[in-house]
Order: structure tokens, then C-alpha cells, then sequence
């Protein structure tokens, strides 16, 4: 069932495709299958606003939005864009297929690099975990990579992530042997000894640890506090032209966010079943995701040296992504950054916590 990342869990979050084959390589909207709110009230403009998603737990949250009402509850219009395989939904983005989409920090530099004018508005979480690096038994620290065979996919988050933990023990990828795999084909590059260790995001994390005996995840993406987040990202024009609407979007997830608070067995039963995800499976999955309460959110949002602010994180993604030849330098980010929905749900006091609880246990 989650075998293949691209077609369940396909965030590759640092492959930058270049926009003029995005423009030629997004799925026609006939393959794209779409989730409508219940019609209620008009919304401030007739014409829904499309929302790309696909699965991460701090997104499969919009269906809690959706199926609870509370798009209806906020007078706006959202049809919501399901994208089993990640890439796609950028794609669609870029193409202007969707309003807006569900993506990471580093997946909106690329386009930003490119010239297109796009708008972050919500922070709805980071990788705290779902990242790692796993090896094989009797490897039980980064050091102990040394003169190793250690693979993941090139230019991807999971390079960025091997590479922040190498350079936290005083390593580069000189010190081991890189062998570039793509992310879903390194459980069996594991499995034939081609490799030590490799770097991956779930459900691979889970499955190497579960094949394996012994193996264990010496670095994950809890200790890269900030430098992997997941972000609402709108075209520009989109939120010049309906301001009132996207605030009435953020403020329909903090009461989804609320809602799963409140139920959470039955909030991880509607995202498993949106990813036809095992609930089991999904609890652990959410786990490893830090999703934001809207201070939190405001905080990241806020220039600091807070290593979850988006200003603080957003050299460091885009000094790998010029590195990796990528990207020709990095873009204006802080013109991408817009506040002012988040800011104006706090003063409403909406979103005061997290959505969980973390110790939370699904039977």
C-alpha cells in the first residue's frame, strides 16, 4: 500500500523542475480528482478556490475542514485537489491549474527563483521525524558513516538532511561513500547490501526499521528544528484579488485544527482513509509531524533568529539549492511571506494550541 513515495508520499522537497516543462507536465484537471465543500451560503465570490493537496498529515487536515463544514461555516467557496503523486501539485501550481497549493519552504524557492509571484499565507507544519537517516545494524551514530556506503536521492530534502547531520558531527559527503538512489528504491538497496545507511522520508522510515533487524535511525529531521517546513502557498494575483476569502481559509483551518483536538481518534480516521492509509500507520505518521498552533505559526512567520522562522531557514534552503545547481541564486523570499491572515486569526484568539496530543494512542 505505501511501497511507491510518488504515489502516496511523493514530497520531494528540494527537486526543482524547471517551469517551463511544469507548464507542459501538469495532469490535465480531468485525472485530478477534487473534494467540493457542501453548498451553503455564497461565499464573498462565487468561483471556489482551488487548494492542490496530497498526503501529509499537516495537509490531509484540509478533509477534517472540508467534512466538518467549516469551509461553509466561513462563507467561502474551496474546492479541494487531491494529487496522489506531490509532484503534480506543484506542477499545478505553476501552471495556474490550482489557486493555491499544499507544499514545502524549499519546493516554493525553485519558482520563486524563476519569477513567479507567489504568497506563503499559512504555516501548517514541520518535519519532526517523518525524516531520517536509518543504517543497518551496528551502525549507531552519523560518525560511524565513515568510509560507508549512504544513500538518497540527489537534490532532494533527504540530501539536505544527510548533509546537515554530517556537517553536525564535522563531516561532509566527502567523508563517505554517496551513492544516489532514488528514496522508495533504498529499502531494497538495503536488502541486497549495496548500501549502510540511507536517508528517507516515511513510510520507507518505517519500513527499513520494520525489514531490518537491528537497523535504527541515528538522525531525523527533529533535530533540524525549522529547516523543514510545510506551507499553504497561494498565487499572488489570487490573494490581491480575494483577500477576504483566504482569511476565511485560515480561519477555517485553525477550527479544524480545534476539531481534531477534540476528536482525535476520529481526525486521524478521516486523514488515514483519505491516503487509504491503515489508521495504526497514520497515528505514527502524525507523530512525527509538528503541526503549528497560529502563535506558533505567527512566530514562524516573524523575522527572528528562531530557528523555525521561515526568515532563518530560508538561506540555509537556498544555499543547498544553489549548491546542488539547482537554482541560480536565492530569491527575494521575504516578499513570499505574507502574515497578515495568521496575525489577524491570533488576534481572534483562533488556533491557541496544538491540534493533539502527541502521546496520542488509536486503538
Amino acid at each position: 500500500m505505501h511501497s511507491i513515495r510518488t504515489s502516496k508520499f511523493a514530497r520531494l522537497a528540494f527537486t526543482i523542475v524547471p517551469l517551463g516543462l511544469m507548464l507542459t507536465a501538469c495532469a490535465p484537471k480531468a485525472q485530478q480528482t477534487a473534494t467540493s465543500t457542501t453548498p451553503g451560503a455564497p461565499a464573498a465570490s462565487t468561483e471556489p478556490i482551488t487548494i492542490g493537496y496530497s498526503d501529509w498529515p499537516g495537509w490531509t487536515c484540509w478533509d477534517i475542514a472540508d467534512q466538518q463544514g467549516f469551509f461553509k461555516k466561513h462563507n467561502v467557496n474551496v474546492k479541494l485537489v487531491w494529487f496522489p503523486n506531490y509532484t503534480d501539485s506543484l506542477n499545478a501550481l505553476a501552471a495556474e491549474k490550482v489557486d493555491a497549493n499544499c507544499q514545502t519552504w524549499s519546493d516554493t524557492m525553485g519558482p520563486l527563483a524563476q519569477g513567479q509571484a507567489l504568497k506563503a499565507v499559512l504555516i501548517n507544519d514541520n518535519s519532526a521525524g517523518n525524516d531520517a537517516v536509518v543504517a543497518k545494524a551496528g551502525i549507531t551514530s552519523i560518525k560511524d558513516l565513515k568510509g560507508k556506503k549512504v544513500a538518497t536521492e540527489l537534490g532532494t530534502v533527504e540530501q539536505f538532511l544527510l548533509d546537515q547531520a554530517l556537517a553536525a558531527n564535522g563531516m561532509t559527503e566527502k567523508d563517505i561513500q554517496y551513492v544516489n538512489i532514488k528514496v522508495q528504491d533504498c529499502p531494497a538497496a538495503m536488502l541486497s547490501g549495496k548500501i549502510d545507511a540511507c536517508a528517507v522520508w516515511e513510510p520507507n522510515k518505517s519500513q527499513l526499521l520494520k525489514s531490518f533487524p537491528g537497523s535504527t535511525v541515528i538522525f531525523d529531521s527533529k533535530q533540524l528544528s525549522g529547516l523543514i517546513p510545510d506551507l499553504l502557498v497561494f498565487q499572488s494575483k489570487v490573494v490581491s484579488a480575494r483577500p477576504a476569502d483566504i482569511q476565511n481559509i485560515v480561519d477555517a483551518w485553525y477550527d479544524a485544527l480545534d476539531w481534531w483536538r477534540a476528536h482525535p481518534v476520529d481526525a486521524v480516521k478521516i486523514m488515514a482513509k483519505r491516503t487509504d492509509s491503515p489508521v495504526d500507520f497514520y497515528t505514527g505518521f502524525i507523530q512525527g509531524t509538528r503541526i503549528f498552533s497560529a502563535p506558533e505559526a505567527q512566530a514562524a512567520f516573524t523575522k527572528s533568529d528562531k530557528a523555525t522562522s521561515l526568515y532563518k531557514s530560508a538561506p540555509v534552503i537556498g544555499d543547498f539549492l544553489v549548491g546542488q545547481k539547482q537554482i541560480p541564486k536565492t530569491p527575494d523570499f521575504a516578499a513570499a511571506i505574507d502574515d497578515t491572515f495568521v496575525k489577524a486569526a491570533v488576534a481572534k484568539g483562533e488556533g491557541k494550541l496544538p491540534p493533539y496530543d502527541y502521546a496520542l494512542k488509536v486503538d
